[in-house]
């Protein structure tokens, strides 16, 4: 039998013309942080029978959110069955504290799995749990606005190269141009990082890493803001 392609557990390039005041901030380096303190113990693994590996962000004690493009099956062309998708939290090196499968998944209207810029502003998924997540952790707060070029941020995600812990790229800054709705931010982040956190300084969501680009020669992450989303959060 063959094995399942691994679903997009990437974050897709694209070339992004930027203005030159996007080279003023070089990209954060990337460390390992408390997966245990807030808002990191928020942020979790995101697993699926395709064999992919993203990251997702606890939203409400029964609710998270990742990128669309890790619950896609490139090889069938369809989206993954909720229960396939395992959602995990406080993984460290084996060992997690809290972990739960979809119960049921929100997508865009117009989600059908493809990679594009023209397409990255719908690459987002609300993931219904099947359990509530512990009632210590608290879920990350939305941010009310989109962040302001030059805001400092942080983008947390389990990357390939130590996907068994958490890292955050921290000291980012939002550029001075957004790109098809999208939040524009000097991160370098790699394979792993997509749907994971973008948090402001108060530790508040601003939005969900789904691809890189280069703008001007330099690595910059691209990021789904809350907009996006906050109205099917009733639905």
């Amino acid at each position: 039998m063959s094995r399942a392609l691994p679903a997009l557990a990437f974050i897709a390039a694209f070339a992004l013309p930027m203005p030159a005041q996007a080279e003023t901030v070089s990209g954060a380096a990337r460390q390992r942080v408390d997966i245990a303190a807030p808002p990191w113990n928020a942020v979790g693994q995101v697993n699926t029978m395709a064999y992919s590996r993203c990251t997702g962000v606890l939203i409400g004690r029964q609710l998270a959110v990742t990128a669309a493009h890790c619950l896609y099956n490139r090889a069938t062309k369809r989206f993954l069955a909720p229960g396939s998708v395992h959602f995990v939290l406080g993984y460290d090196r084996g060992t997690y504290r809290f972990q739960t499968v979809a119960r049921a998944i929100r997508m865009d209207p117009g989600q059908d799995g493809e990679r594009s810029l023209a397409a990255a502003p719908r690459d987002w998924a609300l993931l219904d749990l099947a359990e509530p997540a512990p009632a210590d952790i608290e879920p990350l707060r939305l941010a009310g606005e989109p962040p302001r070029p030059g805001t400092a941020l942080a983008a947390a995600g389990f990357g390939r190269d130590r996907a068994y812990a958490l890292t955050v790229a921290e000291g980012c800054r939002t550029a001075s141009q957004a790109a098809n709705d999208l939040i524009v931010a000097t991160c370098s982040i790699i394979q792993g990082y997509s749907g994971g956190p973008l948090v402001d300084e108060s530790g508040a969501l601003v939005g969900i890493s789904v691809a890189t680009a280069k703008a001007n020669g330099r690595d910059v992450m691209l990021a789904v803001p809350v907009a996006a989303w906050r109205e099917r959060l009733e639905r």
